[in-house]
């Protein structure tokens, strides 16, 4: 997928996406179906940069859902003190038109843009046939009566409810990490642990231990994943460590995916080492069982 940041860019031919696409869920999955749908375009997913809100996905996270569902470029707009001035007609005409090339157009009903967000799909709508591009205007998608958003999926994350979040997403809720080399206590007590942090401005769901998918390069792994601060053993940045289940390599310094499948408990500190050691022979065994009913077809 071809990356575009800054304002020094010229294309041609863009079906083009606009929104935060923050979480990338069933919503956003539809925007991005539409624009695919385009022959002989170039499916285009047109965000901002930065924001200072919490991220269910890191920008890199985000880059990976969107390759990985055939988006073939991704531009990664500046919102600085001359963009965010621009009037909503301008924005259509020199950044969609101009720099662009946009033939088809693609937002959710609720979709704002230029200063002060005073343009919307009425704006879009007024200018299509000036600017002739083509506009497609998706309704918002709901589930039992409540709407898809992003909203949604933080608050599901907050409580825990990662059955539902990931429903919403349209895949499994994943940290994504390098290996840390830490003080291998996991190993000390007959569980080695892969322990990863986050970015700071990523939501973590509710604390807590869960049953979890891990990707490693191209393979997927079962496990279990405590998400948290590991309050037994000493005091630590809030991360998340993973216990894989049969997988014995050494992947320190490694990339890897945690996807959460299912809440299995909230966190807690114990009060002896051994305590913890058997709660954590029931997490794996609650984890390996639920895995295997979730997901019939992986082995381990």
């Amino acid at each position: 997928m071809e990356m575009i940041t800054g304002l020094e860019f010229k294309l041609k031919n863009s079906s083009v996406s606009l929104g935060k696409f923050d979480g990338i869920h069933k919503g956003h999955r539809c925007l991005l179906k539409k624009i695919k749908e385009k022959k002989g375009l170039v499916s285009t997913v047109f965000t901002f940069e930065g924001g200072t809100a919490p991220k269910i996905y890191t920008q890199d996270e985000k880059n990976i859902i969107l390759e990985s569902l055939g988006v073939e470029r991704e531009i990664l707009f500046p919102f600085n003190e001359k963009t965010k001035l621009m009037s909503p007609v301008d924005f259509i005409e020199e950044i969609l038109v101009k720099k662009m090339d946009a033939k088809f157009i693609c937002v959710g009903e609720d979709f704002r843009f230029g200063r002060d967000r005073s343009g919307d799909v009425h704006t879009l709508q007024k200018y299509q046939d000036r600017f002739g591009y083509e506009l497609c205007i998706v309704k918002k998608l709901t589930y039992e009566n409540e709407i898809i958003s992003s909203t949604k999926i933080r608050e599901f994350l907050n409580e825990g409810n990662i059955e539902l979040a990931n429903l919403f997403l349209d895949e499994e809720y994943f940290i994504r990490g390098r290996v840390l080399s830490g003080e291998e206590i996991g190993r000390k007590i007959s569980s080695p642990t892969a322990n990863i942090l986050t970015e700071k401005d990523k939501i973590l769901p509710r604390f807590g231990v869960y049953a979890s998918l891990i990707q490693i390069d191209k393979n997927r792994y079962f496990g279990v994943s405590n998400v948290g601060v590991k309050p037994t053993i000493g005091t630590f940045p809030a991360g998340i460590e993973t216990n894989i289940f049969n997988f014995h390599d050494n992947i320190y310094g490694k990339e890897i995916q945690v996807h959460l499948c299912r809440f299995l408990r909230e966190e807690q500190k114990f009060s002896t080492i051994e305590a913890l050691k058997e709660q954590i022979a029931a997490d794996k065994n609650k984890a390996l069982k639920d895995l295997q009913n979730m997901y019939p077809g992986y082995t381990i």
